[in-house]
């Protein structure tokens, strides 16, 4: 019998019997899971097998964990529900959920998922078709409000321990990293402090277009759930001014306002963009040109 790669024998008891399975290579250096393309007998799926150093020295899985509470090696054994949760909420496809299982003594956390058919979205395919897919998508999403926020499996925190945490987060995170001016910490920690919300909405921190699968031109899945929480929904706008230009960002906004009113950023977006750099979401070196950078959706509301 073949043996899926790195598992446990106990670990594979759950999954079905494996014909072969094929490395798939990873987009970054510091990916916090290997990737397997399996082929079995009862159809193909996806292996995803976690790092547990890359995420702990992962400044992402820092900020998730500071933040919201999660801590992907323990909880990927619950992410069943976080699969069900996100296919009610959205509109696209998600996969079949087959098994998970958290860090063990006796294997590494894992997550096997049916494989769906399409391929990895580059910045090269995106057509103003799919910019307000993902607009339907969010805003759908975005949809689903609630006064907790956290896992999205179980959202502990109340909306008064937003501010207080953000806080501690953006101080935590910013210990180890030399290139934070004091003055915009400073300036930025003070502003998180004010900062009200009333709902927290399903977000996908780490949303970047290569989560998604496209088939001739139209986005066909949402295919990496890791990141999701609930979490104030103008953080994900704050987000979306890193991955569309300004022609994208006036779709995005036209069609997300046919579900959802846009929201008003100007008194979060430098805690957020201040947060998703210490949290590396892009990859982005200057915290100079990050903070410049434009501000798209003030233009299109």
């Amino acid at each position: 019998m073949v043996s899926y790669p790195k598992l446990s024998k106990e670990q594979q008891i759950t999954l079905p019997e494996l014909i072969r399975a094929t490395p798939l290579p990873s987009l970054y250096d510091d990916s916090t899971h290997q990737l397997w393309d399996c082929e079995t007998k009862q159809g193909d799926l996806i292996l995803k097998v976690c790092n547990k150093r890359n995420v702990k020295q992962s400044s992402f899985w820092q900020g998730m964990n500071t933040l919201f509470a999660v801590d992907l090696t323990k909880q990927l054994g619950e992410f069943q529900s976080v699969y069900t949760k996100v296919a009610k909420f959205g509109l696209l496809n998600i996969p079949d959920y087959i098994a998970s299982s958290s860090i063990a003594e006796k294997g590494p956390a894992f997550i096997a998922c049916k494989k769906l058919a399409g391929s990895m979205v580059m910045p090269t395919d995106i057509n103003k078709g799919m910019v307000r897919q993902l607009a339907g998508h969010i805003a759908v999403l975005h949809q689903h409000q609630q006064k907790s926020w956290g896992q999205i499996s179980h959202p502990k925190f109340d909306a008064i321990q937003w501010p207080s945490r953000l806080q501690n987060s953006l101080i935590q995170l910013a210990k180890d990293n030399h290139a934070i001016p004091i003055k915009l910490l400073d300036e930025v920690v003070e502003q998180a402090g004010k900062i009200k919300v009333e709902n927290f909405v399903p977000v996908m921190v780490d949303l970047r277009w290569d989560q998604f699968l496209q088939q001739d031109g139209i986005i066909n899945a949402l295919v990496d759930l890791d990141a999701f929480v609930f979490a104030p929904r103008e953080l994900e706008w704050v987000l979306l001014e890193y991955l569309l230009d300004q022609q994208q960002m006036s779709e995005f906004c036209k069609a997300y306002q046919q579900i959802v009113t846009a929201p008003d950023l100007s008194q979060v977006r430098k805690p957020y963009r201040l947060l998703l750099f210490l949290m590396n979401v892009l990859g982005a070196k200057s915290i100079e040109q990050w903070m410049l950078s434009p501000e798209l959706c003030d233009n299109h509301q």
